[in-house]
């Protein structure tokens, strides 16, 4: 029996940054030293009052440690921590944390989803062969989200070596996307939740015989009544967003812009299934509706399951929840109250790969798990691991010049960058890994039960997971695959626009 193969070699971006620092704190520190120098040349020469040199001198100290000290439940610096702080207040007085929706509300009606969704509608379109499929439209961006509705394989039964083919045809699709431009990232979405007891009958007696014996029939009805909540609901999808304006020629309309998306798709779509799963097929605008109601109402899980057997469409605006809260640790939406965390690190050691089993195996409550990936152009993936390497040894001059002793980690970590740039001259794609993890429950007194099991699932699966504090709303819509990307929307502001 061969040896199990083990996977590893994660590293976050650092760039030029000294010891802990990124390059954005190294440059902050940098100024926060320089200003004050640069003030008392100034002082000395001109003869300014000293209390300048002292009021430059606090403020640049009060900077520093802003930068420097780091806020251990938000996984940022304290400085980082009061802008989260501040724009959460700011958005609770404006009233952009609150939601009410559907047939009673206090305001005109203009939009159809909360928070960070609300720009999202969806488009009706065709594939080359006919066959119907949706896409998510964020009209603020223009970007356009397809999802690939698929079904792994598994590697419960499978060898080593067909496992080893699938990984490695995964990896090369994930290099493919470099060459793609119009991809922006991938989300990988993997959605759980425990059956209820009225679904599962009504599933069985929907398709038991009338004609079939009383006994046969009576026994099914009795196995459906034993194997109440012992069933569990999975879906897995794969959602690739693009920005139809990088293609060229840059299209002129709409019409343009979504066959360019098909395109790149049918192509994207053609080479996944060699990474070990099934396409079951591109979703469509209704499926888009049914995840996003069965996300903000968990309690019409078994009435929309039944509608959706029925074929029963529900219109764009029933996808929304008709009143959502957002708090510090939790968001309140419909029928359900949800936790989501964000991934904070990736594992330093080797493992297998199997290591996510924990996180997306089904339990007693509703988890949502994805996964997201956003490739780095081909051309400039290997100026980037290049930088990384070099930046790596600039940090170890540094320490040599000063005499600080190199740590196990220091060592660790410029052995990754130099691995990263040695497998990206050999073909490797390179991009940023990330990962949102999403809980709820239809009673908020479970919920302290639910986030426990998450995390503990999260420390079986070797994974360091961060609450999402203060931004609840939009771990929660990241986590459900549709286009939203928590690392674009903090690059969006009014000096962006």
């Amino acid at each position: 029996m061969g040896e199990s193969r083990l996977y590893g070699g994660w590293r976050p971006r650092r760039g030029f940054g000294l010891g802990r620092l990124s390059e954005a704190q190294t440059a902050v520190v940098a100024g926060c030293v320089l200003v004050p120098l640069g003030t008392w040349i100034v002082v000395a020469t001109v003869g300014l009052s000293a209390l300048v040199m002292v009021v430059v001198t606090t403020a640049a100290a009060g900077v520093t440690v802003l930068t420097m000290v780091p806020h251990r439940s938000h996984g940022t610096s304290l400085g980082g921590a009061l802008v989260i702080w501040a724009r959460t207040s700011a958005a609770r007085r404006k009233g952009w944390t609150e939601w009410e929706g559907a047939v009673f509300t206090r305001h005109a009606r203009a939009l159809e989803l909360p928070g960070v969704l609300a720009p999202f509608m969806p488009l009706s379109t065709q594939d080359g062969l006919g066959n119907p499929y949706g896409l998510l439209w964020d009209r603020r961006t223009g970007r356009l989200t397809a999802s690939l509705r698929v079904a792994p394989v598994g590697t419960v039964l499978a060898d080593q070596e067909r496992t080893d083919l699938w990984i490695g045809s995964y990896a090369a699709w994930m290099a493919a996307l470099g060459y793609e431009p119009t991809i922006e990232w991938v989300s990988i979405t993997i959605e759980s939740a425990p059956s209820s007891g009225a679904e599962l009958a009504h599933y069985v007696a929907q398709r038991v015989d009338p004609a079939a014996p009383v006994l046969a029939r009576d026994t099914m009805a009795e196995i459906a009544a034993a194997h109440q909540g012992a069933t569990a609901d999975i879906s897995v999808r794969v959602s690739l967003t693009f920005q139809p304006h990088r293609a060229r020629p840059t299209p002129r309309d709409d019409a343009e812009r979504v066959a360019e998306v098909s395109r790149a798709l049918t192509g994207l779509e053609g080479d996944l299934p060699l990474s070990g799963v099934a396409i079951l097929g591109r979703a469509t605008a209704a499926d888009w509706t049914h995840w996003l109601r069965l996300a903000y109402d968990p309690h019409a899980r078994a009435e929309l399951a039944q509608l959706s057997e029925e074929q029963y469409l529900l219109p764009w605006p029933d996808a929304g929840p008709v009143t959502a809260q957002a708090h510090n640790d939790h968001l309140w939406h419909g029928s359900g109250w949800s936790a989501s965390f964000a991934m904070a690190a990736l594992p330093n050691q080797q493992v297998t790969s199997t290591v996510l089993a924990p996180l997306v195996t089904p339990g007693r409550y509703h988890r949502r798990v994805t996964i997201t990936y956003q490739p780095h152009p081909a051309d400039q993936a290997g100026e980037m691991v290049t930088r990384e390497a070099t930046g790596s040894s600039f940090r170890r001059e540094v320490r040599r010049r000063r005499g600080v002793d190199e740590t196990a980690r220091d060592r660790a970590d410029e052995a990754r960058a130099r691995q990263a740039a040695e497998e990206e001259a050999h073909g490797a794609g390179v991009g940023l890994w990330g990962m949102y993890v999403t809980t709820t429950v239809e009673d908020e007194r479970l919920l302290p039960d639910a986030v426990a099991d998450l995390e503990s699932r999260a420390r079986n699966a070797k994974l360091r997971l961060r609450a999402c504090h203060g931004w609840q709303h939009v771990g929660f819509a990241a986590s459900l695959g549709a286009g939203i990307y928590p690392p674009e929307l903090a690059k969006r502001g009014r000096w962006a626009r």
